[in-house]
Order: C-alpha cells, then structure tokens, then sequence
C-alpha cells in the first residue's frame, strides 16, 4: 500500500499534462515543463519529436541521444508516429538521487547541426510514506514476484566493473546506475538468492536508491 501511494505522487502529475504536448521550435517537446518530486518516485515520461524536413539526413532517423542524471531509466517504448512526421517516445523512470538532475534529448545532422531539449528534473527528499525512507529502515519497498524471496545486506561499497562487492557479499550487477561508478561509502542492498542464482533488486542509503528488481522480475518470468 504504501509503494503505490509513492507512485501515485508522479502518475497523477501524468494524468494532468497528459495530450498537452507543445512541439517548440527546436523540434523537441516533452510531456512536462519540469518535474518536482521525492527520491523513490515512479513514474512516465514523454517525448515528441517534430521533423521539419522531408527527406530525414540522419542515416538513422531515430538517431537520438538521450543522456539524464539523478534518475533512472527502467524501460523504454519504441518510437510511434502518432501525426505527420511526428514521433513519440516513453521512458518509465525513478527518481535515484535528491538534488537537480535532468532528462535530455538531442541530436546532430548535416541540414540543422546540433540540437538538444533539456527537461529539468529536481528530486527532493523521499517521502514518509514513500519507498525510500522504508528501503533505509530495513523494509523491502516493492512488490516482488511470487518465488523470489527478498534478503538484505549493509556494509561498505566497492565496485569493479559488473561486480558489486559489499562486506563478504557479492553480487553482478546487470547494469552499472549513473552515479555508482565512483561511490565509497555504505549501503544497504536487497538481493534474491535461490537455487539457480542471485540477483540484486535495490541499492540504497541517505543518497539515493538504484533499482534491479525490474530486471530480476523480467529474468524469472522467461
């Protein structure tokens, strides 16, 4: 109950600036103006791109970078033309660390050159009645699957490459969050283990939270 009222907070923002896309001269728009919302926060984010020219001279016409910073990117749609030359995208996000982050998208080709659109992301404090302050006292806050029993470990970080060490534990790390590459210090982290593997589902201490458990879930379920 108390992960779904966290999520609430940015699915509701969703559903007041949903279809209110303005596509601005530099061919760029998302869903939100900014985003102002706790540490441990779900939610979507859109972007629509408005291609002015006919004849696209990228070789791919999708050929966009996206690049963000004290969020987490946990799944992704494909591009889907919802107009003429209009494109859409969805990210499925987390809000990983407090303080001013960003989402950006941009592109270079040889008619326009540059160009990018920076959505404005702050994180503040989690919330008391959201998942990060119950992962930071102990209590896993997110729904796992059936035959994935949840155990937790805290003790000094160190990482190499896709290994994450903390106290004697180990684990492999599926995909290395922006921000943990050159972190020392402690956390707590949450892991599956059974009989075929261990996974981890979540990091955390009083500077961020970084999910695995989308991945773990996604692995049971093949």
């Amino acid at each position: 109950m108390k992960e779904r009222t966290a999520r609430a907070t940015l699915l509701v923002l969703i559903g007041l600036f949903f279809g209110a896309f303005a596509v601005s001269a530099c061919d760029f728009a998302f869903n939100y103006d900014e985003i102002t919302a706790p540490v441990g926060t779900v939610g979507e984010i859109g972007v629509r791109v408005q291609k002015t020219h006919n004849n696209c001279t990228m070789t791919d016409q999708f050929d966009y970078q996206f690049a963000w910073e004290n969020l987490q990117i946990l799944g992704e749609t494909p591009w889907k033309e919802v107009g003429p030359q209009l494109y859409e995208k969805w990210f499925k996000v987390s809000l990983s660390a407090s303080g001013e982050g960003f989402l950006k998208i941009s592109k270079t080709c040889s008619k326009e050159g540059y160009e990018e659109a920076i959505l404005p992301v702050t994180v503040t404090e989690g919330a008391a009645d959201g998942a990060f302050l119950q992962a930071l006292s102990g209590t896993y806050p997110f729904e796992s699957a059936e035959d994935l029993s949840v155990n937790t470990v805290i003790g000094a970080v160190h990482l190499e490459e896709e290994l994450l060490t903390i106290g004697d534990f180990q684990v492999l790390l599926p995909t290395i969050p922006i921000g943990l590459e050159d972190y020392l210090g402690e956390a707590r982290l949450y892991y599956t283990s059974g009989e075929e593997r261990t996974e981890p589902l979540l990091l955390v201490n009083e500077d961020f939270l970084y999910r695995f458990d989308h991945l773990a879930i996604d692995a049971s379920s093949q």
